[in-house]
């Protein structure tokens, strides 16, 4: 009986084995992705990562990852969202979402730490090399938005989803949360409200937290351009230290500063990942919900990010927009500029009277018809070429003007959210509301 016990356990050792360490290998590693052609330019990428956890001795998971490549040559940035779902080859350590490689890198001796293999990880992955990084836990980020007293941001899509009734209570106890949604408008948000609002994905979706994280970048850089903070910097920086986890020194930052002070975020191109061109849904072999990279679309992408086609060029002038509020709703405008700067305008709101309209009208007085963005700005405001009048004006102040009709309120969320119903009574979000 012995032997046969004996026997059993050498045969289910020597099958098991062979399953477990095949399983390990199932999946195949990928070729390393070409490294983006910097061409001649002076380029350098900075990696934030914002860690989903309050301990700082706790590496935790990455909940947030972007990149934002700074072009010396051509005095351009850009910003580029990574989904932490993305499935990628963290070296050493197999396939994997992207959001494990720092904490595998600060947990298991890894030469260079977290931010070290999570570098080697977009490199490998992205082809992106990364000069720089900086990182924050949730309490890190608050206090940098409270040192600044809150941030304003402009909301097109109302998002919907379970907020702590205040911040001091419990978290462990279900009855201190709440449904909360925050409607289309401009709010000014304290730390409490722009975690939530980095964080929330019940009614969206990983790549929509990506972009709503770039708003709150935006919002912050015009604080802190608005505030002088750059110029203070060096009083500041043993504060700034205490708060982000980084590898920047403050003669680093005081390099960047005068492109930095010489750039509005009208200057800056942004980038998300985008569902069906550059990652598709997929579940591991294990049964984790993923990201799927194509790999040719996202060695594209990260070609345009770090050189776009203009980068040649030095500041390229960006077509200006006059925005009219004809429909009565005092925020409306405020979020249709912020929409439309992320499509590359300058904009200005103007303070003039118009007819109350229900629906946007635009007026092109660049007379242009080759490479005009006209097309671009009719997709994004939902105006048909009855909407449109030509008014070619050589003195002209403004390339386009918009009048915004009523019916933008309805029309203004133009993202893949689940928007919730509508109130029966229109909420206050002025900017001085929220």
């Amino acid at each position: 009986m012995r032997l046969l016990r004996a026997l059993i356990l050498l045969l289910t050792l020597l099958l098991v084995r062979p399953v477990v360490a095949q399983d390990a290998t199932a999946e195949p590693i990928p070729d390393a992705v070409p490294l983006v052609n910097e061409g001649d330019q002076d380029i350098v990428n900075i990696l934030l990562i914002g860690s989903g956890v309050e301990n700082p001795d706790n590496p935790g998971l990455a909940d947030s990852l972007m990149v934002v490549s700074v072009n010396r040559t051509a005095g351009a940035v850009s910003l580029l969202s990574i989904p932490r779902d993305l499935y990628v080859y963290v070296p050493g350590f197999g396939m994997n979402k992207i959001n494990t490689a720092y904490f595998y890198g600060a947990t298991r001796n890894v030469e260079g730490g977290g931010a070290g293999l999570m570098a080697a990880t977009i490199r490998y992955n992205l082809g992106l090399v990364v000069d720089y990084y900086a990182r924050v836990d949730f309490n890190g980020f608050s206090r940098i938005i409270d040192m600044v007293g809150g941030v304003t941001i402009t909301v097109d899509c109302a998002i919907e989803d379970w907020r702590l009734k205040s911040p001091e209570l419990d978290k462990q106890d279900p009855d201190n949360w709440e449904m909360f949604t925050l409607w289309s408008g401009v709010y000014h948000m304290d730390s409490d409200l722009a975690l939530w609002y980095v964080r929330s994905r019940r009614t969206s979706s990983d790549l929509d937290r990506g972009r709503r994280q770039q708003d709150v970048i935006r919002a912050l850089w015009r604080t802190i351009r608005d505030q002088g903070v750059l110029e203070t910097l060096p009083n500041i920086w043993d504060d700034v230290m205490a708060t982000v986890d980084t590898n920047l020194t403050l003669a680093d930052v005081v390099g960047m500063s005068p492109l930095a002070l010489s750039l509005d975020t009208a200057d800056l191109s942004y980038y998300t990942f985008r569902m069906k061109h550059e990652v598709s849904n997929a579940y591991s072999t294990a049964g984790q919900q993923i990201l799927v990279p194509d790999r040719e679309a996202i060695a594209a992408l990260m070609q345009a990010v770090v050189l776009p086609p203009n980068a040649s060029q030095i500041r390229p002038e960006r077509p200006t927009i006059g925005i009219v509020n004809a429909s009565g709703i005092l925020y409306l405008p405020y979020v249709v500029a912020d929409r439309l700067e992320l499509e590359g305008f300058r904009t200005v709101i103007l303070d003039e009277w118009s007819a109350p309209r229900e629906y946007n009208r635009i007026v092109d007085y660049t007379g242009a018809t080759k490479g005009s963005p006209i097309g671009r700005l009719q997709t994004v405001l939902h105006v048909t070429e009855e909407g449109v009048a030509f008014e070619p004006d050589p003195l002209r102040e403004y390339d386009f003007r918009v009048y915004i009709g009523n019916q933008e309120q309805f029309w203004a969320c133009t993202r893949p959210v689940i928007q919730p119903p509508a109130p029966t009574a229109t909420p206050d979000t002025s900017a001085e509301g929220g």
